[in-house]
């Protein structure tokens, strides 16, 4: 059956869930959940994120050329989507939606605590689209926590991460086992 057009994302579910974390102007941390994300190049480690132009991340991202990628565990969905809620700027998303926050090692905006993922990224370029904004960044440190390694691969089981499953333009979020 043909699908429109407009709606063949949704060919590309599920996909996972990350939590963005971006420096705002007023030097506060800002936070939002992604799933438009993919890697792009091995060496130098680049990654390509979708993000609408219009809001507080796209700017954040533009003025401090810094971004970090948190992976988080499905025991932490609700968190993470109240972070997709619109705050004014300067207003802590993660303190508002019960997350924490600790230093990256090579760039500005924080890391997530309760992420088991992190890449600390640096801007590189931008292609504009009509209603989004591809930010390609390459990833400068790729952290794990040590307990969801199994040698020197992830062990997805311990980290269960969570999908997003798009139906038209509403979001769902699955969660397994719930």
């Amino acid at each position: 059956m043909k699908t429109e057009l407009n709606k063949s994302y949704r060919f590309l579910s599920p996909r996972l869930v990350v939590l963005l974390t971006t420096i705002n102007s007023k030097q506060g941390a800002n936070a939002v959940p992604i799933d438009f994300i993919i890697p792009v190049n091995y060496s130098p480690p680049i990654i390509m994120l979708s993000l609408m132009p219009f809001g507080h991340t796209y700017k954040n991202i533009t003025m401090t050329r810094e971004f970090v990628i948190n992976i988080l565990d499905k025991r932490y969905a609700d968190r993470v989507v109240r972070c997709a809620a619109r705050y004014q700027e300067g207003v802590n998303k993660l303190s508002q939606a019960g997350l924490h926050q600790f230093s990256s090692q090579l760039v500005k905006p924080p890391r997530v605590k309760e992420a088991s993922l992190w890449l600390e990224c640096k801007y590189l370029d931008e292609r504009r689209f009509e209603d989004h904004v591809a930010i390609f960044g390459e990833v400068v440190v790729a952290d794990a926590k040590n307990e969801v390694m199994k040698g020197s691969d992830i062990d997805f089981s311990k980290i269960e991460p969570f999908l997003h499953i798009t139906k038209d333009y509403n979001i769902e979020i699955k969660i397994k086992g719930k």
